[in-house]
């Protein structure tokens, strides 16, 4: 009876340590096994493309295109020609008045202008002659409904405060004040203020000395 009890309790211990040797293989299996640990694991530990740093940007180097301002036309510095589109040149008269002339080297008084930024920054302009009255050099001025003349330079005048717009080239303008547009009568061939400055005639060019 006793050696039955000893054998029954010797193969339920055996039994019971075969089921744990079991699971505890089965556990080991799973976790060795198991796709997404893996995954988790080699994701955090690998850097992707995504988290690389972008490059610097590259610094534009090109340098900003030429107009009057850069080429001195237009920073009261350097004497200009004013040559109108039909060949003929503004000019300063003996007796305070603006003519255009065919040849400014020919005329009785200095033909050249010196295009000059009105004081204070803005985007006005004085055209300034280099012929000097009593030591003193005048400013262009389109009135009104009156004649264009030259004048003791005030900047505080508007008559003789202009918008000097570049058109098709740096040297070609618009020459603009509140009386209107600066320009040549077809038929004529004088100085005319136009409302507008859609005409050909409003068209002078800056020839530099």
């Amino acid at each position: 009876m006793r050696t039955t009890q000893r054998t029954a309790l010797s193969i339920a211990l055996l039994g019971a340590g075969l089921a744990l040797v079991g699971c505890s293989s089965g556990d080991e299996d799973a976790a060795t096994t198991d796709p997404t640990s893996t995954a988790a694991t080699t994701d955090e530990a690998t850097p992707t493309d995504d988290a690389t740093e972008p490059a610097a940007p590259e610094t534009a180097t090109t340098e900003p295109a030429e107009g009057p301002e850069d080429g001195g036309l237009m920073d009261g510095t350097q004497p200009v020609d004013i040559q109108s589109y039909a060949g003929t040149y503004l000019a300063p008269t003996v007796e305070g008045g603006v003519a255009l002339v065919p040849d400014p080297a020919a005329n009785e008084v200095p033909a050249q202008w010196v295009v000059t930024p009105v004081e204070g920054g803005g985007i006005g302009y004085q055209i300034v002659t280099v012929a000097e009255t009593d030591g003193q050099p005048t400013c262009l001025t389109v009135p009104f409904g009156g004649d264009p003349s030259t004048t003791s330079c005030d900047a505080a005048d508007p008559d003789q405060v202009f918008v000097v717009t570049p058109l098709d080239s740096p040297e070609q303008v618009a020459l603009t004040n509140p009386a209107g547009y600066l320009g040549v009568d077809t038929e004529s061939g004088n100085l005319a203020v136009y409302d507008t400055g859609d005409q050909l005639s409003s068209t002078f060019t800056l020839v530099a000395q």
